[in-house]
């Protein structure tokens, strides 16, 4: 199936370069001042548990402000820059730095957002983000997309069937009936037999597509 671009498009994958620049901080989910291995996995889907101990430094098995901003921890993280689930962590949407992110904020990086998006993503209803619904692969779904620079004719929310937020192999056929298995194991780039938006709307996924 050959899609259509409103606007010109920017690869994501440069786009995914400059937001790794993300603060460190920005893996402490729920704002309590430590980084849980849970709450990094949630941004760093492949992160191992040895290399969490590697940054636990007093072994409290979470990662305290001091820890997480070590010059150790961003060499560590940057080699799971591959297995990010979100493009800009929080510190770089919420331009006034209270750990929420209103409309306006979201549309200085994602411009163009609807209203009725920001809905689906605030799901507490009380008009401003948090990092976890932020980072949710609800929100990650309705947003990612803008990172291309324009709308798509078939966006991942359209392919993703289930409503679970993520693109199986058997969803992915039915949009794009000539997608070999293979290719689908390359747009999965992180090997989980799922296709998350960041992976859908990467350069190399929509060149795939392109094909199908």
């Amino acid at each position: 199936m050959h899609r259509i671009m409103i606007a010109s498009t920017t690869a994501l994958l440069t786009t995914m370069g400059s937001a790794f620049a993300m603060q460190a901080t920005d893996l402490d989910i729920n704002g309590d001042g430590f980084a849980t291995l849970g709450e990094v996995r949630q941004v760093l889907s492949g992160f191992s548990s040895s290399d969490f101990l590697i940054l636990d430094k007093n072994r409290d098995n979470r990662l305290s402000s001091v820890e997480l901003q070590a010059p150790s921890t961003s060499e560590l993280i940057g080699k799971y820059r591959g297995s990010m689930t979100i493009v800009h962590g929080l510190s770089e949407v919420d331009q006034n730095q209270d750990r929420f992110v209103t409309l306006a904020e979201l549309r200085s990086v994602y411009p163009g957002v609807l209203d009725n998006e920001f809905l689906i993503i605030d799901i507490n209803r009380d008009n401003r983000l948090s990092a976890s619904e932020l980072y949710a692969p609800r929100a990650q779904a309705v947003v990612t997309r803008y990172e291309m620079g324009g709308r798509m004719l078939v966006t991942a929310m359209q392919v993703d069937n289930s409503g679970d937020f993520f693109i199986s192999f058997d969803e992915l056929v039915q949009s794009y009936p000539g997608i070999s298995r293979a290719e689908f194991d390359i747009i999965d780039a992180n090997g989980d037999n799922r296709i998350a938006s960041i992976e859908y709307y990467s350069s190399s996924s929509q060149a795939i597509l392109d094909n199908n």
